[in-house]
């Protein structure tokens, strides 16, 4: 059998998946907010200083919660998708297959796979399904975080040598380290706020947005490396 005519598809996009999966679910979450506070399911307030509600109450009520699923579960999609091409980005730029690589691989999939355990037990009733919300959103960050410090330590290892300043690794680790801080932070703070219902809420959305932030910095580093996918079609003839 002989090829003829090899094209090659250039999928484009997947060089700026790290600034969707940044950008979808900040925008998800706020638009839910705004959304539920203009049918006031929830008060008027900024939730990154206030913590007048959680993200959680700003996208189980009706009609916010179809938006907040759909979008959502498709950003958790795309994750999926990143942290394979991301695996994929670090081969290309010789890092070695490695346990520390797989690992990578599956934790940032497997986090992915809870929030979507959570976002689908979303404003369902029943303590199972409480239970089943809590595992989801706890794992999510959990396994999201370490593999985004994977990542960031391969950065903060090679990035000279791949043709990344020194600026971003140390950017993209102390967004780790602050993330870390503020997780460990928030268990005595809680216990000595004086609303701590609000100290939780304020803690939820920052850590939320700065989990997600790290994948704004991913697209600076895959642009600086100038990645581009191509699938090549090759037609064969008998």
């Amino acid at each position: 059998m002989q090829a003829r005519n090899a094209d090659v598809l250039t999928l484009r996009w997947l060089s700026w998946l790290p600034l969707i999966v940044f950008v979808l679910p900040v925008l998800a979450v706020n638009l839910a907010w705004w959304i539920s506070t203009e049918a006031e399911a929830i008060p008027a307030c900024i939730p990154y200083l206030h913590g007048c509600a959680s993200i959680s109450a700003a996208g189980r009520g009706e009609p916010a919660i179809f938006m907040f699923r759909g979008a959502m579960i498709a950003n958790a999609v795309l994750t999926m998708l990143f942290w394979t091409l991301a695996a994929v980005w670090l081969r290309l730029l010789a890092v070695p297959a490695s346990f520390r690589l797989r690992a990578m691989t599956v934790l940032g999939i497997g986090g992915s796979l809870f929030l979507i355990v959570y976002v689908v037990y979303l404003g369902t009733d029943g303590e199972g399904y409480r239970l089943m919300r809590r595992y989801g959103i706890n794992c999510y960050f959990g396994l999201s975080y370490l593999a985004q410090l994977i990542l960031a330590g391969y950065v903060w290892q090679h990035g000279e040598r791949w043709g990344l300043s020194r600026r971003l690794s140390r950017v993209m680790l102390s967004a780790c380290v602050l993330l870390l801080l503020m997780g460990l932070a928030s268990v005595p703070a809680k216990d000595w706020a004086l609303d701590r219902k609000a100290l939780s809420n304020i803690l939820e959305w920052n850590l939320s947005l700065l989990l997600v932030g790290f994948y704004g910095l991913c697209q600076l580093a895959f642009r600086k490396t100038a990645i581009r996918v191509d699938v090549r079609v090759s037609p064969t003839e008998g």
